[in-house]
């Protein structure tokens, strides 16, 4: 008889956020991380931040008492091995408890923590140093734990290490391929003169000794050397990140967060037997994609970002989505159970369009015609039935939104139609690329049609501002009522501006889903800043961005964009650190991709930035860096080429420019 596998709780009962904390600074910047002082933050304090590498992601929760002491909840998944049933949560999962660790029989005390990619958390106790230095194997199933012991003291010490529980067996009965998995948790050491067999483990170290082991946590044995192994692969996918699309401000805090976007957006990729899969993670979602989180969010920025993998996996997702495209019905929601299944229990949430908008912004960045050609079918398939969904109104219909009826979204909302007009513009790029002059002029009509029902049916007071109804059925502000300003409708760019930023919708450096609610959705917020710098209100957009910019990365919980609250508990999805980043793409630069080898830039800097610089970007088959200097105009450098931008004006850059 097959068993349901009970899933252990993500986060522990003493890491759910409240939101209390919200608008103090926690954080600080430090040595190339954020930083955590318990000699200068307010105690408790917890937090939780995931990593993933390709076989498995980690969610680690740590508390610090009153006392100092340190609490751990370590919540690992294996996308690749699933349990019964075999859905949307179905990767194998478990809570491991960390060893333990005592100087001279008492409990060390926390000095601080630390993130530059790697968690680490600094101990004392009577002399004794302890770093813990923890991350997600990059190529195995396994979580890492480093542990670096330093007598600093002028005696010498004892310090014993407990392993408790060092296996657990998942019968074959939980799992779908009907194999038992063992889980370990291993103490390891390259020190011949430590015993790690067992349970409880001493280790003497003389005065100004200092002695390393590793703590390996998953489905995968390591020796130490390999557990050493995968955290130098950890830190050289960190390093190697640093050369795909550099993007560098006066502002500090911005850079900061700008780097750790990039890697929790890159590292959520998981091997699958179908190929490469981005995947939010949060605890939930792995081994399976989204319309909306990759096709629409992740991959278009992956186009440009340089990081092979992402490219890979993205083409990949885009090839397993277009196997679903036909002409009298939606693209599913989700592809799931590592490809075996789709989820689509939402309905038609205009994931046609998703797909769509995704796939011509990728295509097009890109610059492969092959490529392109290789997609025409399902593009065609998938816009005829977009197409018949068009109504009398000139406005899209779908049976709900991104956010899956939480929220009501009536039979044709906001988001459908404007991500419909913005991937009918991409469509007329491409096949005029391509030659077919007729279909171009096609999309470039329909998407003009769907622009003028934006306005007649979705233009509206809402709670006295002049902006935007989200559907027929809704009186109250939306925050979805930016994603005009995202794709260059400005016709009520002030009145939307205004409600943006009203307290009826902004809050803590956010923007709320709904006024009067106390619900938010970072993905939102995100597209707000990138509307708003890119329909021009860069001052504006720039005081948003720099206080949820400090709220995320200096905060209670960094050092990445949220998925929602309280929904999730603030789950760190991946793809909103990829929104992230094309705030500065295609909102501060202005980025619009026009052509197989050619696209847009219009800059749009607010005067706290005299500068910005994009180096390695991906673009139209070549690599762009791209400076701007702020003054009266834009003085630009595109490859060494130096021009002149007007204020608000674009920049069509072609390929036989330089």
């Amino acid at each position: 008889m097959k068993l349901i596998y009970r899933k252990p709780l993500i986060f522990p009962v003493w890491a759910i956020f409240n939101n209390k904390d919200a608008g103090k600074k926690l954080y600080s910047l430090s040595d190339g991380g954020v930083e955590f002082s318990c000699e200068r933050s307010p105690l408790p304090h917890f937090n939780h931040i995931e990593m993933a590498g390709f076989q498995a992601s980690s969610i680690i929760s740590y508390k610090i008492s009153q006392k100092r002491k340190l609490k751990l909840h370590m919540f690992c998944v294996y996308p690749q091995i699933r349990v019964i049933p075999n859905e949307t949560r179905g990767g194998l999962t478990y809570k491991f408890d960390n060893v333990k660790i005592s100087v001279n029989g008492k409990a060390p005390e926390v000095e601080k923590v630390f993130f530059d990619g790697v968690l680490s958390v600094f101990e004392q106790s009577e002399g004794v140093e302890i770093i813990h230095r923890f991350c997600t194997a990059r190529s195995k199933k396994a979580l890492i734990e480093k542990i670096e012991i330093i007598n600093k003291s002028v005696k010498t010490q004892s310090v014993s290490i407990v392993n408790r529980k060092r296996k657990h067996r998942v019968k074959k009965a939980y799992l779908v391929n009907d194999e038992d998995v063992t889980l370990f948790t291993s103490v390891l050491s390259a020190s011949d003169n430590i015993e790690t067999d067992g349970g409880l483990i001493r280790i003497t170290l003389a005065p100004g000794e200092e002695k390393c082991i590793a703590a390996v946590y998953g489905a995968d044995t390591l020796s130490f050397e390999q557990a050493e192994e995968q955290l130098r692969q950890r830190h050289d996918f960190i390093d190697g990140l640093e050369s795909d699309l550099r993007i560098t401000t006066p502002n500090a805090v911005l850079n900061r967060m700008l780097e750790f976007c990039k890697i929790r957006a890159c590292e959520s990729i998981f091997e699958t037997k179908n190929g490469l899969m981005h995947s939010p993670g949060g605890g939930n979602f792995y081994g399976a994609l989204w319309t909306n989180d990759q096709c629409e969010y992740a991959n278009p920025l992956f186009a440009y970002l340089g990081y092979e993998p992402a490219v890979e996996q993205s083409v990949n997702c885009y090839r397993l989505y277009s196997e679903f495209a036909e002409s009298d019905k939606a693209i599913p929601t989700s592809i799931i159970a590592c490809g075996d299944d789709i989820w689509n229990g939402a309905g038609d949430r205009g994931d046609s369009s998703m797909y769509l908008y995704g796939l011509g912004r990728f295509l097009l960045s890109r610059g492969d015609k092959q490529l392109a050609r290789q997609f025409l079918p399902s593009i065609k398939k998938a816009s005829e039935y977009v197409i018949g969904n068009i109504t009398e109104d000139n406005i899209v219909k779908s049976d709900s939104d991104e956010l899956e009826n939480r929220f009501e979204s009536g039979n044709a909302n906001l988001s459908t139609s404007v991500i419909t007009y913005d991937a009918f513009i991409s469509l007329s790029f491409i096949f005029k690329e391509l030659g077919d002059d007729e279909q171009a002029e096609k999309y470039l009509s329909l998407a003009e049609k769907i622009k003028n029902g934006i306005e007649s049916y979705f233009g509206a007071e809402v709670e006295g501002f002049k902006t935007y109804r989200y559907c027929l059925e809704e009186s109250k502000l939306r925050s979805w009522i930016c994603l005009p300003l995202t794709v260059g409708i400005n016709e009520r760019k002030d009145e939307t501006v205004r409600a943006l930023l009203s307290d009826k919708l902004s809050k803590n450096g956010t923007v709320l889903t709904r006024s009067g609610e106390k619900t938010y959705w970072d993905r939102s917020a995100l597209y707000a800043m990138r509307g708003l710098f890119y329909c021009g209100e860069a001052q504006t957009a720039y005081k948003m961005l720099t206080d949820y910019t400090e709220e995320r990365l200096l905060g209670c919980h960094p050092p990445y964009p949220v998925e929602a609250f309280p929904e999730g508990n603030s789950a760190q999805l991946s793809a909103e650190s990829a929104l992230y980043l094309r705030i500065f793409t295609e909102g501060i630069l202005g980025y619009r991709p026009s052509g197989f080898s050619s696209f847009e830039i219009k800059p749009n800097l607010p005067d706290e930035l005299d500068s910005i610089s994009f180096e390695g970007l991906r673009l139209i088959g070549k690599k762009f860096d791209i400076s701007i200097n702020n003054g009266e105009k834009y003085d630009v450098t595109i490859n060494g080429k130096k021009l002149e931008i007007g204020k608000g004006q674009k920049y069509i850059f072609k390929a036989d420019n330089l």
